[in-house]
């Protein structure tokens, strides 16, 4: 036997191959499955969008008009103008002038939805006592001149969306106040109608209390974009828009009567007096929005070619139509036999 060593041969142990989990063979097969699906959805329905608006060019004209005029942006800056500008003068002439702004404050309490306990929140923290002790004549003649930053921020929305040149300066400054005025003296004379109406129920009487309104509203958001807009563009353009505005508005202020007091209330527990601010600020922003988007459809509605087309032959229409009542109509000199 030779000295050399015989080495045993080397066991070699072979494990199977550990099966992959359930999770981790169809994790990265649904990954890719679900970026597909989106992928394919999110192409189809840009696609659908693509041909509605080849079918309805007045729909992309509309699209890009709320892009071109920063919709959001524009709600958001005459929001924040109405909170931090308009209120507190509206606290102020309450303070000094209860008996001439009360039916305005009113109106404005009850659109917003504030309820008896919002405007608790509220006249807890300032009294009309408070104001009128630490307001003196100069500290109403900024809260009013500040006033007017929010009439500077409606009008700089109408120029946007009309695309004039903004008149600023002295000339901008005095109309924006003077419209100013005129529109809280429009609130005020609503606000006293809907109280004087107030009396009369019924479902005609609810219907002749709405109508009246959206007219005097329509009437009111029409005056206020002619002014505002230094009577660039012509009354007819600027219809739809105000009537939009006007009815949509009186809508919106109803709908948040039923609203808003519940929302007004969880805030007013959850925050105090913070939370009636906010809720406030939140109101605000929907009208903001409805005043928007109102002009916008407006503008874009006035200015449709087919539009135009069906309007012109509206009032073709009605003129053949007043042509033939008056050739229909007897004249003075012959006879009534005849």
């Amino acid at each position: 036997m030779s000295g050399e060593i015989a080495v045993p041969p080397t066991l070699v142990l072979i494990l199977p191959d550990r099966p992959a989990t359930a999770r981790e063979a169809s994790t990265p097969m649904d990954v890719a499955a679900w970026r597909e699906r989106a992928t394919a959805t999110f192409e189809l329905r840009r696609d659908q969008a693509k041909d509605l608006v080849d079918r309805i060019p007045i729909l992309g004209r509309l699209l890009n008009e709320v892009v071109r005029v920063e919709f959001i942006d524009r709600c958001m800056l005459i929001a924040a103008q109405g909170l931090l500008a308009l209120i507190p003068m509206l606290v102020v002439l309450a303070a000094f002038l209860p008996d001439l702004t009360s039916a305005g404050i009113e109106s404005f309490s009850n659109a917003a939805g504030l309820g008896e306990r919002g405007e608790g929140q509220v006249t807890a923290q300032v009294t009309p006592d408070q104001v009128r002790a630490q307001t003196g004549l100069i500290g109403i003649a900024i809260t009013l001149f500040s006033a007017t930053s929010f009439a500077r921020a409606v009008q700089r929305m109408y120029e946007r969306i009309w695309d004039v040149t903004h008149v600023g300066g002295v000339s901008g400054t005095r109309r924006c106040f003077l419209w100013l005025l005129g529109w809280l003296m429009t609130l005020q004379l609503v606000g006293a109608l809907r109280t004087l109406m107030n009396g009369v129920d019924g479902l005609v009487a609810d219907g002749l209390r709405l109508a009246i309104q959206a007219l005097l509203l329509s009437a009111l958001w029409w005056v206020t974009s002619w002014v505002l807009l230094f009577g660039r563009v012509p009354w007819h353009r600027l219809a739809l828009g105000a009537v939009l505005t006007g009815t949509l508005g009186l809508l919106y202020n109803r709908g948040s009567s039923l609203v808003m007091p519940v929302y007004v209330d969880a805030n007013a527990d959850q925050f105090g007096t913070l939370g009636v601010i906010l809720a406030v600020s939140t109101w605000l922003i929907g009208f903001a929005a409805v005043m928007v988007g109102s002009a916008v459809v407006g503008r874009v509605v006035s200015e449709d070619p087919t539009v135009r087309r069906l309007v012109s032959s509206a009032l073709e229409l009605a003129a053949e139509v007043r042509r033939q009542l008056a050739r229909l109509r007897p004249r003075p000199d012959e006879p009534a036999a005849r």
